[in-house]
């Protein structure tokens, strides 16, 4: 019966620990927001989230991205296909748990 007993206890430990886990990974994953970029030129754009260069994208393209909640300053810039100057877009992005947002551009 000991034996039986501690088998007992170590099976609920287990389940216990596989809960917390399961739990706790759903709140880390729910920390995270996803932002959809979608480039709808046939030129490429450069991503800057906060003044720091991401990414670049290429024309007629998305990339999804995870962000913690909160509030973020993105801009993008053309890096061919313009005469003069670039398009330069800007835009303040607001970022939720579990949410999900796009930003279309140009």
């Amino acid at each position: 019966p000991p034996m039986k007993k501690h088998f007992f206890i170590l099976l609920i430990s287990l389940s216990v620990v596989s809960l917390l886990e399961t739990s706790c990974s759903k709140e880390e994953i729910c920390a995270l927001g996803v932002v959809r970029f979608t480039n709808t030129s046939s030129n490429p754009y450069n991503l800057f989230i906060n003044g720091l260069f991401e990414t670049q994208l290429a024309g007629n393209s998305f990339i999804e991205l995870n962000f913690p909640e909160g509030q973020y300053a993105a801009r993008v810039e053309q890096v061919s296909g313009f005469l003069l100057f670039p398009t330069v877009v800007q835009k303040n992005l607001t970022v939720f748990g579990c949410d999900e947002i796009e930003w279309v551009f140009p």
